[in-house]
């Protein structure tokens, strides 16, 4: 068997100083950052080479490629310093300016190429990881396998031989060992692997290796197919978070003070939601750039419709109430119409069903055609999915087939004219969504596609109440699948149930790296929880940032973030969180936030009703004492 690992070089986010950005324009200068190997490329490499180890072909070849600019030749010198035997750069200025879709084509391009010039065989399995730091979106690697027409085992975390290869990987409803039934397959991994090290001899022949470069004329790519002119989205605007202040803070003099009027806050019930903004848009007479419904995808799984599809429900009828349009709810499976009537009630005026025996369990492919289907016959304006695992596998395949545009994990949607040249473009689909590791924001809207597609994070909207008297219309559909769409087995499923769902909390005590260590961590945090117990109403969990959940505090179950759970309690409070967009897009729509950080200038505060700049070993025991004289009094 031989591979080939799909490599990216990225900025250090880790490290972005204040030179950087271009205030003026509002973007941000990358040649003033240093570069990396994509991490999650590096679990990727780590992982083929474990399966080339126990492959019985002692003869297979791995093969890393990377596009970019020639500069990228550095991460493909480190990927063979690790593991890798030979490396390909895809370099040409035709292809900058690239989204998902136009990067997706070139590099199917360029592994066609390979496969008929080097490989000289279809016996392959490509490699790559998950997503990248810069963009975040998970789109790429999916819409290669749909430009290949091949399999795709997506958040790969191992694998065995039994005795063919079996991977196992995150679904939708646990863990799944699924086999692949034909190759090639691509197949994405998280972080689930200690990565490989560099060794003096591997770096030094690694030196002294051939890259080969290969640019646009030599893998026979379209022009018009390739770069910004092949793109199907377009960055409307980048700004950095920082310029969206959603809050004014209070800082009360003392932690004892900040207590009282937490809870005086508190008790005086949730804050009135303020009007959506996509429902203040009237299109005034204009007639829209684009035509068409308003679409949800439904993700169900064993006859339960997932929370984020009426969640996205909720979002489709305010954009579609504004473009004075119907809303539609795509529905996939096998002996699933009875879920018709729930979509209905949340707000679906159309269900469009796509039942069949091959749908039972999702896969990509069979998923894809009857959906992508159903896209092209009746061509919606704009359609939403929900950004879960089986959403971010699914939504770039339909995209890409369809012709669609598709911005991934947004955490705003509205809709707004547009001036573009000497042309007005109305009732379009803005997009916001965070991207650079969460260090910048990109407004971003679609552009030459007949559909706007977006994937939005559970729990970052808010499903309506159910009308159980709403009536609709169910239009059915047969889709055109057969047993050869089937490349992939499900071998076993171990249903991994959470003891923990933060989602559904009223009030979240939050802890972040800055506490240091696990022992603070539950010196602080939990007793903080533990105390508003009996002094405010309602559930009451403990959560974390990112790193703390890295860095061992707690399990993650409790992790609260973009690649964590989206939360939206009565009462938020963050101690030592710095405020990465990360964290911030996964508890913004928090009623209350307090935060507590030694750092006046720590971001969190930008998101806060109430603050306290102090040290947590101070200022929490204080909040406590205050927290309990407050129940005596009561």
């Amino acid at each position: 068997m031989d591979f080939i690992v799909l490599v990216k070089q990225v900025p250090d986010i880790t490290n972005i100083p204040d030179e950087a950005w271009d205030k003026e324009k509002g973007t941000l200068r990358r040649g003033v950052l240093d570069t990396v190997l994509n991490p999650l490329d590096l679990h990727a490499l780590t992982l083929a080479c474990r399966i080339k180890e126990k492959d019985a072909d002692k003869n297979s070849r791995m093969i890393c490629l990377s596009m970019g600019p020639p500069q990228a030749k550095e991460v493909l010198i480190d990927a063979m310093s690790r593991g890798a035997d030979e490396a390909i750069l895809l370099t040409d200025r035709a292809f900058s300016g690239a989204d998902t879709v136009a990067t997706a084509y070139s590099l199917a391009l360029a592994i066609k190429k390979i496969e008929k010039e080097i490989l000289k065989k279809r016996d392959y399995i490509i490699v790559s990881g998950m997503q990248s730091v810069d963009g975040d979106t998970a789109q790429v690697p999916a819409q290669i396998a749909e430009a290949l027409e091949i399999e795709h085992i997506a958040y790969a975390q191992s694998f065995s031989f039994e005795p063919g290869l079996v991977v196992k990987r995150i679904g939708s409803r646990g863990v799944e060992a699924i086999a692949p039934k034909t190759y090639p397959v691509l197949i994405t991994c998280t972080a689930c692997t200690e990565p490989l090290y560099r060794s003096f001899h591997r770096s030094r022949a690694a030196n002294q290796k051939l890259i080969l470069e290969w640019n646009a004329r030599s893998v026979g790519a379209d022009p018009d197919r390739i770069g910004l002119k092949g793109s199907r989205t377009q960055v409307y605007r980048i700004f950095s978070p920082s310029e969206e202040r959603h809050k004014q803070c209070v800082f009360p003099e003392s932690p004892e003070k900040l207590a009282d009027l937490m809870g005086i806050r508190y008790k005086q019930g949730p804050s009135v939601e303020a009007p959506s903004e996509a429902t203040s848009y009237k299109l005034a007479g204009k007639t829209p750039s684009y035509q068409g419904e308003v679409w949800v995808y439904a993700e169900q799984e064993q006859g339960v419709v997932n929370q984020v599809s009426l969640e996205l429900i909720s979002e489709a009828v305010k954009l579609a109430a504004s473009l004075n349009e119907k809303v539609g709810a795509v529905l996939a499976g096998h002996n699933v119409e009875n879920l018709a009537a729930q979509l209905i009630s949340q707000g679906a005026d159309k269900v469009y069903l796509a039942e069949h025996a091959l749908l039972e369990d999702f896969l990509p492919i069979p998923y894809k055609k009857a959906v992508s289907g159903l896209v092209k016959k009746y061509r919606p304006q704009i359609m939403l999915f929900g950004a879960t695992p089986l959403g971010r596998e699914l939504a770039p395949r339909i995209a890409y087939s369809s012709d669609a545009g598709l911005t991934a994990d947004c955490t705003r949607l509205e809709i707004e004219n547009f001036q573009k040249g000497g042309t007005q473009l109305v009732g379009i689909l803005k997009q916001t969504r965070p991207a650079l590791g969460g260090n910048i924001m990109a407004t971003i809207m679609t552009k030459d596609s007949r559909t706007q597609m977006a994937t939005v994070r559970p729990g970052v909207l808010k499903a309506l109440k159910p009308d159980p008297g709403r009536t609709g219309e169910i239009i059915s559909f047969i889709p055109e699948i057969n047993e050869g769409d089937i490349r992939a087995r499900i071998l076993s499923r171990e249903c991994v149930h959470s003891h923990t769902s933060i989602a559904d909390a009223d009030i979240i005590v939050s802890g972040g790296r800055g506490l240091g260590s696990k022992a603070k961590y539950d010196r602080y945090v939990r007793p903080l929880a533990e105390a508003l117990k009996g002094f405010l109403e309602g559930r009451i969990e403990v959560g974390a940032s990112r790193m703390a959940v890295e860095e061992g505090f707690i399990g993650r179950d409790h992790q609260v973030g973009q690649t964590g759970q989206t939360v939206k309690p009565r009462l938020y409070i963050a101690a030592a969180i710095s405020g990465a967009v990360q964290h911030i897009s996964g508890m913004q729509n928090s009623d209350i936030v307090v935060a507590i950080n030694k750092d006046p200038h720590a971001r969190i505060f930008n998101y806060a009703d109430y603050g306290i700049v102090g040290d947590l070993e101070a200022v929490i025991p204080k909040m406590i004492e205050a927290v309990n004289r407050g129940k005596r009094k009561s």
